[in-house]
C-alpha cells in the first residue's frame, strides 16, 4: 500500500546544483592606499559550486580563489610583487569560503551566506551579502542559471596578514559577481 501512493505522489522539489562560471564570477577587492586613495585588485582563476533547495530555503556554497592569479596591473601579476608576497601564493595557493546556511528573504531570493573563510591557513566565520539574487534560463545557453551580487567587508589582521598595514588598509572590500549554472 504504502509503495502504491508514494508511486502515486508528485515527486519532491529536491536540492539543485550549480556550478559557477569563472568566467563570470571573479572577485574584485578593494582597499585603502597611503590612507589616501582607493586602490583595486582580482584574481582571475576563481569557482565554486552551490546547492539551493529554494523551496525549503536551505543551501551551500563552496567558492575557491586560486591566489596565483593575482591581477592588479601593470608589473603586480609577478612572484616577486609585493601582492604575492602578502597573499604568500607559494604557501597558501588558495582562498576559501563554505558556506552551509544560505538565508532568504520572502520572496525566496538569496540574501546572505553564512560560512567560514579560510586565508592564508586561518579559518574563521563570515557572511557575506547577497543581493539581486535570481534565477532562470539564460537567453544564450538555454539553461538555468542563478546569479547575483556577493560583498563582504574582510579584516586582513584576523588573518595574519599584516604586512604593509597602515600603508595598505586593515579591512578589505571584497565584491564577487556570480553566474551559475545548474548541473
Amino acid at each position: 500500500m504504502f509503495v502504491l501512493l508514494a508511486a502515486l505522489a508528485p515527486p519532491a522539489l529536491a536540492a539543485e546544483r550549480y556550478t559557477f562560471d569563472p568566467t563570470h564570477s571573479a572577485p574584485v577587492f578593494e582597499f585603502t592606499h597611503l590612507g589616501l586613495t582607493t586602490q583595486t585588485g582580482r584574481f582571475d582563476r576563481a569557482g565554486g559550486e552551490m546547492v539551493i533547495d529554494r523551496a525549503a530555503h536551505k543551501g551551500s556554497v563552496t567558492y575557491e580563489v586560486e591566489t596565483a592569479s593575482l591581477n592588479m596591473g601593470y608589473g603586480t601579476e609577478t612572484p616577486d610583487s609585493a601582492g604575492y608576497q602578502l597573499f604568500q601564493v607559494g604557501k597558501f595557493p588558495k582562498i576559501r569560503f563554505n558556506s552551509t546556511r544560505l538565508d532568504f528573504d520572502a520572496a525566496g531570493n538569496v540574501i546572505a551566506a553564512a560560512g567560514r573563510l579560510t586565508l592564508l591557513g586561518v579559518t574563521r566565520p563570515l557572511t557575506v551579502t547577497v543581493s539581486g539574487f535570481k534565477c532562470s534560463v539564460a537567453p544564450l545557453l538555454k539553461k538555468m542559471m542563478c546569479a547575483g551580487n556577493i560583498s563582504a567587508t574582510v579584516k586582513r589582521s584576523d588573518f595574519g596578514m599584516i604586512d604593509y598595514i597602515p600603508n595598505i588598509s586593515d579591512e578589505i572590500r571584497v565584491s564577487v559577481p556570480v553566474e551559475a549554472y545548474r548541473n
